[in-house]
């Protein structure tokens, strides 16, 4: 005699109006957690777009205080004068100064007139001290002023020669107020760019 086991019956839970749906269970985890992520990734961009910014403003405010150092000469109105001009706009700390003759380093007035030019009087020649000194954007720095007189001419003109025919040399490390630095040379236009100003072996002291 078969006897048919009857299956018990299990109810199907029917959702109640205003229940949650199933799938929104696992919707809404997933959606905040979507959110989480998009608000982390545009507060990193955010970061990245602001440190982007400060960097071009340190940029453009370096740019706006560079100095710029030109090593020049002049023979105009009775006098013979070597000098620097700041060409930038920022200030120039010049580190260090170097003078040579004929490739022949020199550290006083004295001994660049003595070496360039014919010994003699030096009471009409002015020097000015370059190592140390700040130069401001637009000002002009005589370091050798030479005041022509009859008794001086020939000492005059051989100094102007030695200038002009690159006999004279002036090299000057300069920095600005970032600390960055540049060497600036009488025979050439454009200051180098450096990594530091070291002192010479024989710097012009005058």
């Amino acid at each position: 005699m078969d006897v048919e086991i009857e299956k018990p019956h299990v109810p199907h839970r029917r959702r109640r109006p205003g229940q949650t749906p199933h799938w929104m269970e696992f919707a809404l985890p997933v959606a905040a957690l979507f959110v989480s992520f998009v608000s982390i990734y545009i507060a990193w961009h955010h970061g990245q777009v602001m440190k982007e910014l400060v960097h071009q403003n340190e940029k453009l405010v370096e740019a706006n205080s560079l100095p710029y150092l030109q090593i020049d000469g002049s023979n105009a109105g009775g006098r013979v004068m070597l000098y620097t001009i700041n060409e930038g706009v920022g200030p120039a700390k010049i580190v260090t100064a170097e003078m040579s003759v004929d490739g022949h380093p020199v550290q006083s007035l004295h001994e660049l007139i003595d070496a360039c030019c014919i010994r003699g009087d030096y009471s009409a020649i002015s020097t000015s001290t370059l190592q140390g000194r700040m130069v401001r954007p637009g000002d002009t720095v005589p370091f050798v002023d030479f005041s022509v007189r009859a008794g001086d001419r020939d000492q005059a003109l051989a100094l102007d020669r030695g200038r002009q025919s690159n006999r004279i040399v002036t090299r000057l490390c300069y920095c600005s107020v970032f600390n960055d630095c540049w060497m600036a040379t009488s025979t050439d236009p454009t200051p180098d760019p450096v990594s530091e100003c070291r002192p010479p072996a024989k710097p012009y002291r005058d």
